[in-house]
């Protein structure tokens, strides 16, 4: 906790003389500040979260006061998270659909590349052709469905009635996962979510940006790693002056 109130006091100290700063791997965090200015006290799921604050997407709203629910199913993290993030839920699992919760998942370990590590063996294959990136062993870490961790979120933090923000890196199971997020009649206000190797032209015509538009979703933002989706219907709800010339 002590190390949560340095990172606050920091982050006031760069406010006041004027100085921007980033804790996302992409500067995903300053587009996000932009939708949920004058938002207190929000709530986020991080699913796929990695470390608690170097390329995180949602430290920044932490030291603004948020909390919520991180995920990853990488053992060496716990302890980071309860030095870091200590008001925040961390779940040390895989988070996988409902369809793929029925099957045998490997987990396909990097150790010089831990944010590559997935589930997804088509995504280990494109590791090996582009980067010539091999896992360093397969690991058995335990797996929760899209209801279960709901599930989880109810009975350790309690019913949510608003997901602010979501994010959601999971190499590879992205769509499926917002699949069952849908599906259980959750909509949280904002998505991140990893588009690899997409430009804005390739990605609007994709099977995940359809998803989106389908369930009322515009695409806010795009930064080189991360599409930014936005509920269209709580665009009156942002209490963000940044919000007001926006034409929808």
């Amino acid at each position: 906790m002590i190390v949560s109130f340095i990172y606050k006091f920091f982050g006031l100290f760069c406010r006041a003389i004027g100085l921007s700063y980033s804790f996302s791997y992409d500067g995903e965090d300053f587009a996000l500040l932009k939708y949920f200015s004058g938002i207190k006290n929000g709530f986020f799921i991080d699913i796929g979260s990695h470390k608690p604050v170097k390329s995180s997407n949602t430290f920044l709203l932490y030291t603004l006061g948020w909390s919520g629910c991180c995920v990853d199913p990488l053992p060496t993290l716990k302890k980071s998270y309860s030095l870091f993030r200590g008001r925040d839920l961390f779940i040390n699992a895989g988070i996988v659909s409902s369809e793929n919760k029925k099957q045998e998942l490997d987990f396909y370990f990097y150790k010089r590349y831990p944010d590559n590590s997935t589930f997804d063996p088509i995504r280990v294959e494109q590791l090996k052709k582009l980067f010539n990136r091999h896992p360093t062993s397969k690991i058995s870490v335990p797996l929760l469905s899209t209801e279960e961790l709901c599930g989880v979120i109810n009975k350790k933090i309690g019913k949510v009635d608003d997901i602010h923000f979501l994010n959601i890196d999971t190499e590879g199971f992205e769509k499926s996962i917002l699949e069952d997020f849908f599906s259980l009649g959750k909509f949280p206000w904002i998505i991140c979510v990893e588009e690899l190797g997409k430009t804005l032209d390739s990605l609007v015509h994709g099977d995940l940006h359809n998803l989106m538009t389908e369930k009322g979703y515009i695409l806010g933002a795009k930064t080189f790693l991360t599409s930014i989706y936005i509920k269209q219907d709580k665009f009156a709800e942002l209490p963000s002056p940044f919000v007001r010339e926006i034409n929808l």
